[in-house]
């Protein structure tokens, strides 16, 4: 082969082998292009990625700023019950604790008896010659009362003297806070007395940092140190004994988020708890914990924060804790029901006295505080065994708040309401419906309708007349299941209990335009009448006619012939003013069959109605509120009484003595067959086809009413006397069992010794003459022998009408 030929072979060569070499750079060039290119777009896209991700989190930052401004940052950060009390108790020489039950009330108001002598706030001791009370501190409207120590001497239970045992000064009276009776609660259903930081004791705040949160602080809201600390602890057991939340972790926690357990929700919850640190001091923080903390449960409400939970456990209030009360409430944080010293005494001391070594560890008890700390007894309140209390009056009290303020108010405001309930009556009342019921039911079986679907109800109010104080409110048998309230709500017929005020009418001569007095003669004999376009004839209810009665004798039995009679007489409109001035403000017409009840009104309304009798012709209207203030104290509505004199005092106090009489021998006679043996007068009333029964009964200083009905108006087969009466006699034996004192009469009445009969006047032919009592003037001036001499020479004509 020719030099030529492998010259020209070898350039070929390394022609082709450049060539093969510039594709294989092109091809490589081309690919770190299009890996470069490639990058850029990853790159770009990362940066998009993080920017989404930034703009996110800043939306998230921003929304979690939103709700700590619009619910941490604000002056009320929590929605606040109100409260609703009942009226105060007064203690003075001549009270009877044992008539009153004021042990049990102390426990009611949770008050601790200690056994020994009461030494500190919310205490009480009782022996058989003394009782000692360490009264809690209580805001009244327009007063702040401080709790002092007090002592009543006792005999028998009766208080033979009063002093204030820090002073030994001698009181007149001394005055026990009212109760609190319930709340109108938001959906939250939570309980919580806000509180100050300065007004929590500073074992207490030390306790509950050293136990929940020791390095408080010294971290930002979040505590690596914890956490890993917690970890180990966790690891080493094999199970969560630690956690490594923060104080103020779980502040957020309960405050603003959820407590089911999830990713999501602790990193939400460390987020937000760094921005609160950063926006607020230690001390803002650790109030709101003390305020937010859940520590047990009272029914179906939640107890939160350390005031609230100091009530319940210690009857007092936070400030007034001590070293071992304030271990105690600290060491309840971590599982409150496990050491709730009410329930489980022994693992709360357990749990306690834990707490205290730490204490006593750390130096912020010395051991003479620590020792005496460990050895104090655990002493906690009474728990109630009811949860709702007066629940138809504190409905009735909603309903007229809802008059004034919107419901949201109610539920978000901390308000509180003073009311007139009285809570030793509402008990004896809600006693009285309860047992009354369950009597009728056995005892009247065969009287009952057979197979009713409804239950046997049954209402009763009392009112104190001189004031028209609410003092009672029972609106069915049972309110779980019917919230209907029979005393205000149902309208009935009233029947006889309507019959005093046609006897009122026709014994005030400016009212009636015939003159009546109590020993009047009305004829009780049949009689027909137009009325409608028909013919109405009354009836009475044992189917006999009695002739000529006295007007006494007439209401005594209540005699529905003569009352028709004595109505028409006396005149039906002015029987219908009569009503309306004692204020009844139902539809009345004037026709005859009014005089009976033939017309509906509501309990509550024939209760007011009657307070003329015992208040000497003065109505008063029902009051149920006294006070309203806000949470710091400011009064917003005070009620005062209406009072009114509508009648003169001589008629009604003549109508009085005659309700005596329906009580001491009429058709109220029920009441001391019952043992009710006091001064009192009373009306009983069965409707017609017996559909109601019903009685209003009063003393001097109380009035109350019963009813006894179905809802659907189907006939109980009971009148006011067997069915309502009962009821009634024993609320009255419950609450005044010795009355208050008689009627006192008014100038212009006096005495006569006449006939029950006739209604002359008394003499040798007419032995057993009974006093009665008339408008001077008035009274009789022929003997009961002219009398019968004039009525049998008197010619019998039918009455026109």
């Amino acid at each position: 082969m020719s030099p030529y030929y492998r010259r020209n072979k070898r350039q070929t060569e390394r022609q082709r082998d450049m060539e093969k070499r510039r594709r294989e750079i092109g091809k490589h060039g081309l690919g770190l292009v299009s890996k470069a290119k490639k990058g850029i777009k990853i790159l770009k896209f990362l940066v998009l990625i993080a920017i989404v991700v930034g703009i996110a989190m800043l939306y998230h930052f921003h929304k979690l700023d939103s709700q700590i401004e619009a619910k941490f940052d604000r002056p009320r950060k929590w929605d606040l019950p109100s409260r609703v009390y009942s009226d105060a108790e007064y203690l003075y020489p001549g009270f009877n604790i044992n008539d009153r039950k004021i042990v049990a009330k102390l426990d009611r108001l949770g008050y601790r008896n200690t056994g020994a002598d009461a030494k500190g706030p919310g205490e009480y001791s009782l022996s058989d010659a003394r009782l000692i009370i360490y009264l809690h501190d209580f805001e009244y409207p327009g007063e702040r009362f401080e709790g002092f120590p007090v002592q009543l001497d006792l005999e028998a239970g009766l208080v033979k003297g009063v002093k204030r045992l820090d002073t030994g000064e001698a009181m007149e009276v001394v005055k026990l806070e009212p109760e609190q009776v319930s709340s109108i609660f938001n959906e939250k259903m939570e309980d919580r007395t806000p509180v100050s930081l300065k007004e929590v004791p500073e074992k207490l705040v030390q306790a509950i940092i050293l136990i929940e949160d020791e390095r408080f602080f010294e971290h930002g809201g979040i505590d690596p140190v914890g956490i890993m600390r917690a970890a180990m602890a966790n690891l080493k057991a094999m199970r969560i004994v630690q956690g490594g939340s923060t104080l103020t972790q779980q502040l957020v926690k309960n405050f603003f988020l959820y407590p089911k357990k999830s990713f999501t929700r602790k990193i939400n919850e460390m987020l937000m708890a760094s921005r609160i640190e950063r926006k607020h001091s230690k001390a803002e923080i650790l109030e709101a914990y003390m305020n937010e903390i859940y520590l047990g449960q009272r029914g179906s409400t939640s107890v939160s924060g350390v005031e609230e939970a100091s009530r319940l456990y210690f009857g007092k209030a936070a400030g007034q804790l001590s070293i071992a009360e304030c271990a105690l409430l600290a060491g309840m944080i971590k599982s409150p029901s496990q050491y709730n010293p009410i329930s489980n005494p022994e693992k709360a001391k357990e749990r306690r006295d834990f707490v205290l070594a730490r204490m006593f560890e750390k130096g912020f008890i010395d051991k003479q505080e620590y020792e005496g700390a460990k050895g104090e007894k655990i002493v906690t309140p009474k728990v109630r065994t009811r949860a709702v209390v007066a629940p138809y009056f504190i409905d009735f009290v909603k309903r007229q708040l809802a008059d004034l303020y919107p419901s949201e108010i109610l539920k978000t405001e901390g308000l509180k309401i003073f009311t007139t309930l009285d809570m030793f009556m509402q008990l004896a009342a809600e006693g009285a419906v309860e047992q009354g019921i369950a009597a009728l039911e056995k005892d009247f079986a065969y009287k009952l309708p057979k197979g009713h679907e409804g239950k046997l109800e049954a209402c009763l109010v009392a009112v104190q007349p001189s004031t028209g104080f609410l003092r009672a409110l029972v609106g069915g048998r049972e309110y779980s299941d019917s919230q209907f309230d029979r005393c205000t709500q149902a309208m009935r017929q009233p029947g006889s209990t309507f019959k005093p005020f046609v006897y009122l009418t026709a014994l005030d001569p400016a009212r009636s335009k015939v003159m009546f007095t109590p020993a009047s003669l009305i004829d009780d004999a049949s009689f027909s009448v137009e009325s409608g376009g028909k013919k109405w004839s009354p009836a009475n209810y044992d189917k006999k006619e009695h002739g000529p009665v006295t007007l006494r004798n007439a209401l005594e039995h209540s005699y529905n012939i003569a009352t028709a009679k004595l109505a028409i007489d006396a005149g039906l409109e002015n029987v219908i003013k009569t009503a309306r001035d004692a204020g009844i403000k139902s539809e009345l017409s004037a026709v005859p069959s009014m005089a009976l009840g033939s017309f509906e009104v509501t309990p509550m309304e024939m209760a007011s109605a009657y307070t003329i009798f015992p208040n000497a012709g003065i109505r008063a209207e029902p009051i149920s509120i006294i006070n309203l203030m806000t949470k710091e104290g400011q009064v917003l509505e005070k009620k005062s009484m209406t009072m009114k004199r509508e009648f003169d005092a001589a008629p009604v106090f003549l109508a009085t003595s005659m309700l005596k009489g329906v009580i001491d021998r009429g058709t109220g006679a029920g009441a001391r067959s019952h043992g009710f043996t006091a001064v009192a007068a009373g009306k009983t009333g069965t409707t017609s086809n017996y559909r109601d029964a019903w009685f209003v009964g009063f003393t001097p200083k109380l009035l109350a009413l019963s009813w006894v009905g179905y809802d659907d108006n189907t006939a109980v087969n009971l009148s006011g006397a067997s069915g309502a009466l009962p009821i009634w006699s024993r609320f009255m034996k419950a609450v005044r069992p010795n009355g208050d004192g008689d009627f006192t009469g008014p100038p212009g009445v006096i005495l006569v010794k006449v006939d029950p009969i006739t209604g002359g006047l008394s003499d040798s032919s007419c032995p057993g003459g009974e006093f009665e009592v008339f408008i001077k003037g008035t009274e009789p001036d022929k003997s009961c022998d002219e009398i019968k001499l004039d009525s049998s020479a008197r010619e019998t004509a039918p009455t026109e009408f």
